[in-house]
C-alpha cells in the first residue's frame, strides 16, 4: 500500500476500532433526540394560526384526541386499573371540559363554531345509532351505560352531547352560558357521583335517599369550580368582559345551588337529571342573558 494511501487508512481504521470497542462496552450509542426550539415552535403555531384552514386542522386534532381520551379510559376499565363505573364518570366529567378548551384554538371565523359542533355531533350519531339497534357495539354499550342496556345511550349520554352542541352552536365563546351548562353537567354531575359513591352512605337527603349531603356537596362545588376556571380563562382570553368577583360569585354560586337542587331530587325515574340542568342553563343562552353575567362581547383571539 502506498504510504499516502496507508496514512488515510490508518485513521480511519482506528476510529472504526475506537467506535466497536465502545459498541462492544456500552451498546449502540443513539443520537440525541431532536429538539424542537422556541422559535420553530412559535413559527408552526403562527402558521397554523395564518392558515385558511386552521378551523379544519383543530377539528380534525379535536375529534381524534377525543376518541383517544375515551379509548385511554376504556383500555384503563380494561385492565383492571379502573373500575367501570369509575372510568365511565370520569369520561363524563373531563371530556366536555376538554373540548370546550379546543373552542379557543378555532379563528374567528362566523363558521368556526359550526366546525366545532361537529365533534360532539359525530359522538351524537354513533350513539344514536348504537341506541336504536342500528349499529352494533358492545363494547361502547358497556363502557357507556349503567345496565348494559343499549337504550340508555339515548338518556343521559345523548343529552350530554347534545348539551355540547346546544352550548357550542348557541353560545359558543361570547356568551359565558355554554361554558356554565358544559360546567354543571360535567364537573356537578360527574363530581357529585364520584363522590357521592364513595363519601355518601350514612348521610342520605332527606328527601331522596338515592342522593347523599356529600354528593351534593360535590356537585355544588364541582359545577362552580369549573364554572369559574373557565370563564376566568375566556376573560383572560379576551373573548367577553371579565366580570367583578362579587358578581361573579353570586351568578354562578345561584346557579350551582339551582343545578344541585335538579340533580338532587327524586326524578331519575321519569328525566334524567341531566336534562333537567342542561336545559335549564340552556334556557339561560336563548334568553339573551339578560342578568349582568350575560352582557358580553365577542373578542376573537385571532383574525382568521
Amino acid at each position: 500500500m502506498a504510504p499516502a494511501a496507508a496514512s488515510l487508512v490508518t485513521p480511519v481504521l482506528g476510529a472504526a476500532t475506537s467506535a466497536g470497542w465502545r459498541l462492544a462496552r456500552h451498546g449502540p450509542v443513539l443520537p440525541a433526540p431532536a429538539c424542537i426550539s422556541p422559535a420553530a415552535a412559535s413559527h408552526f403555531v403562527g402558521a397554523l394560526a395564518a392558515s385558511p384552514y386552521r378551523d379544519y386542522y383543530v377539528l380534525a386534532g379535536a375529534a381524534v384526541g377525543a376518541v383517544v381520551w375515551v379509548k385511554l379510559f376504556d383500555y384503563l376499565a380494561a385492565n383492571g386499573t379502573l373500575e367501570q363505573k369509575l372510568s365511565r364518570k370520569l369520561v363524563h366529567t373531563t371530556t366536555g371540559p376538554i373540548f370546550v378548551l379546543t373552542w379557543a384554538l378555532f379563528s374567528a371565523n362566523p363558521m368556526a363554531r359550526v366546525l366545532a359542533a361537529v365533534v360532539p355531533m359525530l359522538n351524537f350519531m354513533r350513539l344514536f345509532a348504537v341506541g336504536t339497534g342500528l349499529v352494533s357495539d358492545p363494547g361502547l354499550v358497556n363502557s357507556v351505560s349503567r345496565s348494559g342496556d343499549r337504550t340508555e345511550l339515548l338518556k343521559g349520554p345523548l343529552f350530554y352531547v347534545v348539551t355540547l352542541v346546544a352550548a357550542t352552536v348557541l353560545c359558543w365563546r361570547d356568551n359565558p352560558a355554554g361554558l356554565i351548562a358544559v360546567s354543571m353537567m360535567c364537573g356537578g354531575d360527574g363530581l357529585a357521583d364520584i363522590v357521592g359513591r364513595r363519601l355518601g352512605r350514612g348521610n342520605p337527603l332527606p328527601y331522596n335517599t338515592q342522593k347523599s349531603v356529600a354528593g351534593s356537596v360535590a356537585m355544588l362545588v364541582g359545577g362552580y369550580g369549573m364554572a369559574y376556571g373557565l370563564i376566568s380563562l375566556f376573560c383572560g382570553l379576551g373573548f367577553f368582559a371579565c366580570y367583578p368577583p362579587a358578581t361573579l360569585f353570586g351568578c354562578l354560586g345561584a346557579v350551582a345551588l339551582a343545578a344541585t337542587a335538579v340533580e338532587s331530587l327524586p326524578i331519575n325515574k321519569w328525566v334524567d337529571d341531566n336534562t333537567g340542568k342542561s336545559t335549564g342553563r340552556q334556557s339561560d343562552c336563548l334568553s339573551g342573558q339578560t342578568h349582568s353575567i350575560g352582557q358580553t362581547h365577542s373578542v376573537p383571539l385571532a383574525a382568521g
